[in-house]
This record gives structure tokens, sequence and C-alpha cells, in this order.
């Protein structure tokens, strides 16, 4: 089963995201930093990466330097998440949406259903 992976320094934000997310039938998985999810993105690709942009130890910046040179990564939709760009920065970098901070769930709900498609019927409860 396929999941979103929710990449963002900010504790309470992760968990706000993922809540949101898992409420309409989601699977979540957290990372604090871009070092966290490339690790993570070596095991199962998720169906979209949610990514903010300023973190310690690996920023959104670096993660997507290192996914354009990792060829499994190739149309993994990113969804930048970030108080400091711009939407035609996220377009740019090729991503698949951006959304401001701070974050209004509903677009956040939309925005990862137009991009990752409705949650697996399995896991809606």
């Amino acid at each position: 089963m396929s999941h979103i992976l929710v990449v963002d320094d900010d504790a309470s934000h992760r968990t706000l995201i993922c809540d949101a997310l898992e409420e309409m039938g989601y699977r979540t998985v957290q990372a604090a930093n871009g070092r966290e999810a490339l690790d993570l993105l070596e095991g199962d690709m998720p169906s979209a990466v949610l990514l903010d942009l300023r973190m310690p130890v690996m920023s959104g910046w670096g993660l997507l330097d290192a996914l354009k040179k990792m060829p499994r990564a190739r149309g993994l939709p990113i969804i930048i998440i970030s108080g400091y760009g711009f939407e035609w920065e996220a377009e740019l970098v090729g991503a698949a949406g951006y959304i401001s901070k701070p974050v209004d769930l509903d677009k956040v709900r939309m925005t990862v259903q137009q991009i990752a498609g409705p949650p697996e019927m399995a896991f809606v409860h």
C-alpha cells in the first residue's frame, strides 16, 4: 500500500498534516529532515512527498537535488510546503504543487488528492 511522505522539521506541523491526511484514508510516513526522508525513500516509494524547504541536517533543497540523482524517484510528485517560497519557485524545480505556510488543511487535502489520487479504499475507515 502506498503512502504520503511528510517532511518537515516541525513535529507539530508534521502531525497536523498527517492527521488530516489519515482522516481521509491516506497512510502517512514522517521525516524530520531531508536526510531522514532520503533514508525512507530507499524503501517503498510514496505516492507523493510533502516537503518543507528550510530544515536542519538536509534542507528541502538538498533533498530535491538528491532526488534528481535517484532514477527510481523520477516522476515522484513533490508538493512543497513553505513559508519562504513562492509558487513559481516550486514550478521551476519541477514540483507538482505548492502550499504556503501557515497551511490551510483544506488546501493540503485537495492538493494531495489531486496529485496523489484518492486514498486506497482498503485503508479508508
